[in-house]
């Protein structure tokens, strides 16, 4: 009786030592999954996305709207709107691309232009553009800087200058 009742004990230990190695690691995936979710690079990521769905769908007034005042004081809306729609669809012959986003990388103490300071915090990505035009397949990558402006992510393009 008393080796059963042992037994029966080790059994049942192992089972709650099992259980709780399961339980903690569950845990640490559901917490990992909800940082992820909710970090400052799935927050830039989509303000990215959100811009080149613009982009795509040739909606260029609203993707001008999501650039960085920087950006907007070096392209007037109607020129942009204007400019985008003809080189970008037109001349290649298609009415819209697909496009990929690389992982944003954190970039301590950027600066491109005077109106961002040197001690700007912002990520940098590169898209690409995929284009099925008339002149064949065509891969373009743009480096992409995203800054918070007025408590916002903004869309920044490298110029050298």
């Amino acid at each position: 009786m008393k080796f059963r009742r042992y037994q029966y004990q080790k059994n049942r230990n192992i089972i709650l030592l099992i259980g709780l190695i399961f339980t903690i690691a569950f845990i640490t995936l559901v917490v990992y999954a909800i940082v992820q979710f909710f970090s400052t690079e799935r927050e830039v990521e989509k303000v990215a996305e959100q811009f080149y769905q613009y982009e795509q769908n040739g909606d260029f007034s609203n993707s001008w709207e999501m650039f960085h005042s920087s950006m907007k004081n070096r392209f007037d809306k109607s020129d942009y709107i204007q400019d985008r729609a003809h080189v970008f669809l037109e001349h290649f012959g298609v009415n819209t691309f697909d496009f990929t986003i690389s992982e944003p990388v954190k970039i301590e103490n950027y600066q491109m232009t005077t109106e961002l300071a040197n001690t700007q915090t912002v990520y940098r990505l590169i898209v690409t553009y995929i284009y099925q035009s008339k002149y064949g397949y065509l891969e373009i990558d743009q480096p992409v800087i995203l800054a918070e402006e007025d408590q916002e992510w903004r869309i920044l393009w490298e110029y050298e200058e």
